[in-house]
Formats: structure tokens, sequence, C-alpha cells
């Protein structure tokens, strides 16, 4: 297996990396933040729109990590791929993935947990939608 020992295998495997890809994640997490302050500067609960989306790209995070530990896994563990290309392959279908079915999920979550019109107080909705998000991130 040539691609056994490649600098993206190696690249992805050293532990000194590992302070990097943490370092990458909280600066994913504040570029959404502070993207969604600008988009929403002067909305009403605007802090509370900027807590949701990070706590979304976190969401988002932890789901691709566990859809790409499925399939690069045994892949990577019977030497069918090298690690570096079942990460480059996992990058491109979980971003086309995303891409492509992601409305029908938010359709979904839009409009399939929690009935809108049986709460009285909008704000109600908005926290328990904020908490259904918290929880999916967290479980």
């Amino acid at each position: 297996m040539a691609g056994k020992n490649g600098f993206l295998d190696t690249l992805l495997t050293s532990p000194s990396t590992e302070r990097y890809r943490v370092g990458f994640s909280f600066l994913f997490l504040l570029c959404i933040f502070l993207a969604v302050g600008q988009i929403s500067d002067g909305m009403p609960n605007n802090m509370l729109l900027m807590a949701a989306a990070v706590i979304g790209g976190y969401m988002a995070i932890n789901i691709g990590a566990n859809d790409v530990a499925n399939n690069v896994g045994p892949a990577v563990g019977s030497g069918a791929l090298s690690l570096g290309g079942a990460v480059l392959i996992a990058a491109v279908f979980e971003a086309g993935g995303a891409i492509i079915a992601g409305g029908d999920v938010v359709s979904t979550i839009k409009g399939g947990i929690i009935a809108a019109e049986r709460l009285d107080d909008v704000s109600a909705f908005v926290w328990l939608m904020t908490a259904a998000l918290l929880a999916g991130a967290c479980g």
C-alpha cells in the first residue's frame, strides 16, 4: 500500500495536530457566530439566534464526525483506502449530501418537531426549538 504513510495520512494521525483540529472547530463556530451576528444585526432576539446558530454548527460537526467515522473506519481498517483518500472522499460526499438534502432536513425540523400552532406564546416556541437543537447537539 503506497499511500499508507503519505503526507496526509501522517498529518491526520499525528498527535501534534490535535490542537489544530480543535482550534479549527472553535474557529468554525466563531465564524458562524460572527456571520449570523452580521446578518441579524438589529433583529429581535439577535443573541438567541447567534447562540442557536453556534449550537447548530456544533451539531453539524458532531453529525459529520459520526458519519465519517462510520464510513471511513471500515474502508481504512480493511486496507481498501488510505486514511487521506478516505477523508477526501468523505469530505466530498458529506458536503454533497448537505447541499442536496439539506433543504428537506430543514423543512422537517421546521415543522415536524413541535406544532407551533398549538402554542399561545411565540417565545415559548423559540425556546422549545432551541432546547430541541441543544438536545440534538449533545445527544
